[in-house]
């Protein structure tokens, strides 16, 4: 197959040149058995070096880790063995691996662990790794990798799977039966899909520079750059594929690339295999005298100034707006929302994308499935909440509710506030507040975490009372105290992360 030639051949190149620059190598193979609950889950975490999990029907897990360091003497390889750390944290309900290799170091040696891991087949996976391949078969429950560079292969999955690439093509070789839902994206990667002839799926693609092929029949249309189709009939799981510079193959398995068709419809409708494009047809409108009012299926909007209130919905696109000066409420069931300055209550909700909010002054609630939310001002009570990425926000004039699934908040408080209700919640990720020295509220953070050295709770206001104890594998951090003699709640929770009260305010990147 194209993608791994090219990958093993990148691997020997990058093997060869590190054995003409090493004086000396040390091999070390380390094996732990974990008990581990069926329905529980397991992280791994490798900056460097292959991965291979393999499910079973055990009650245990078996980790083999060969570490491999190479450096230029004796003196830099022992440095090297010393400063490339196994860690094994949590229990059998949540269990966690990591390699430490300090990111900055002597430079005259080089480290990686391949791992080969055998766990229970309903344990729910996550692997993040930099630089490697990442081989996983036959899992059941829930599977995720994150990936820098390298390749990602995927066999005989029957759960729902997740894979973000930066630098990494994805393979997806599907089960015979019991395929369910599966998001691949990569960034500079190729995607391939490999199923039985006669698996009934919906595929979902999106690529900006490379094309979308495949060997089944497919039947489907073009909304804009996405594609939407169906393979073998109407329903079944969703299998959503994305690459911004790659190209994505979706193969009847025995069938090969060079045999695969693009989806793309020759010109004057549809072609033979039924695909046709879906014309958007966006709104745009420099200005709006009073109130609007606009519902489409698919399309852009755009509009400069509304001098009224707003009730905006688009089925699949992209919401701009300058000025509304009255309320304003925008939905999108797929696309990023970029509000400029809203004076009424905001309401802004995507199924999936960015938001960024130039001013709210009146506050309101914005909310996205999945992707980042900026918002530069916001004056009045205000909830912020995203099923996977970052919160910002830059000059907090009224009460905060910010809840994300997975990413970092960063909230400051405006100059000028003395005190002010703040709640700040990540399942994974770090939180911090900004606030001036002079800020008064009542204190109460939590962290979760399995690594309290590196997640914990710093604060450069005095009068927090700190505490720690054990649930489980995890360690739980909390402060609580009254700052500058108390005042409103100020309610943060990191999970995975840390919790940093800064009086040294800076405006987070926008």
């Amino acid at each position: 197959m194209m993608i791994r030639r090219l990958f093993a051949a990148g691997l020997i190149l990058a093997s060869a040149t590190a054995v003409r620059a090493a004086q000396v190598t040390s091999n070390q193979r380390i094996s732990k058995e974990l008990p581990m609950y069926i329905g529980g889950s397991f992280v791994l975490d490798n900056p460097f070096g292959d991965v291979t999990v393999i499910g079973t029907d055990d009650t245990k897990v078996l980790v083999i880790a060969e570490k491999t360091v190479s450096a230029l003497d004796k003196d830099a390889l022992a440095e090297g063995v010393d400063q490339t750390e196994l860690v094994v944290a949590g229990d059998g309900r949540r269990r966690v691996v990591k390699t430490l290799i300090p990111a900055v170091h002597s430079g005259s040696w080089t480290s990686g662990v391949k791992y080969t891991v055998r766990v229970p087949r309903t344990v729910h996976l996550i692997v993040t790794s930099g630089v490697s391949h990442v081989h996983i078969i036959g899992m059941r429950a829930t599977v995720f990798v994150k990936i820098f560079s390298g390749l990602v292969t995927l066999e005989q999955l029957t759960g729902a799977s997740t894979v973000e690439a930066t630098n990494a093509s994805v393979v997806f070789n599907a089960p015979d039966r019991g395929m369910t839902d599966t998001v691949l994206s990569t960034v500079n990667g190729n995607i391939e899909v490999h199923a039985p002839s006669g698996t009934r799926f919906r595929w979902e693609a999106a690529t900006m520079k490379g094309d979308m092929l495949t060997t089944f029949p497919v039947h489907g249309a073009f909304m804009g750059a996405r594609f939407s189709g169906t393979i073998n009939g109407e329903g079944g799981p969703l299998v959503s594929t994305r690459s911004f510079m790659g190209k994505i193959v979706v193969l009847q398995n025995g069938t090969s690339v060079a045999a695969a068709k693009s989806v793309r419809p020759l010109p004057g409708g549809p072609d033979a295999s039924g695909i046709q494009t879906v014309e958007m047809r966006p709104l745009e409108l420099l200005s709006v005298q009073g109130f609007l009012r606009y519902v489409t299926n698919l399309g852009n909007i755009i509009i400069g100034e509304i001098h009224g209130n707003a009730d905006l919905t688009t089925g699949a696109g992209e919401v701009q707006l300058g000025s509304v000066f009255g309320d304003c409420s925008v939905v999108s069931r797929g696309g990023p929302l970029n509000l400029g300055n809203i004076i009424g209550t905001l309401s802004a909700r995507t199924e999936a994308g960015d938001v960024r909010v130039q001013s709210a002054r009146k506050g309101g609630t914005i909310i996205t499935g999945g992707g980042t939310i900026r918002v530069n001002y916001t004056g009045g009570d205000t909830r912020l909440q995203s099923g996977g990425g970052d919160i910002f926000v830059t000059h907090a004039d009224g009460p905060i509710n910010a809840e994300t699934q997975s990413g970092d908040i960063t909230i400051t408080v405006d100059g000028d506030t003395r005190t002010n209700k703040i709640t700040a919640k990540t399942a994974k990720g770090n939180v911090m507040i900004n606030v001036l020295a002079t800020f008064a509220a009542d204190v109460d953070a939590t962290v979760i975490t399995s690594d309290p050295d590196s997640n914990n709770i710093t604060s450069d206001l005095a009068g927090l009372q700190y505490r720690r104890e054990q649930i489980g594998g995890k360690t739980k951090l909390r402060a609580t105290g009254k700052v500058n003699g108390g005042g409103d709640r100020l309610e943060l929770y990191a999970e995975d992360g840390g919790i940093q009260i800064s009086t040294h305010a800076g405006a987070p990147p926008q």
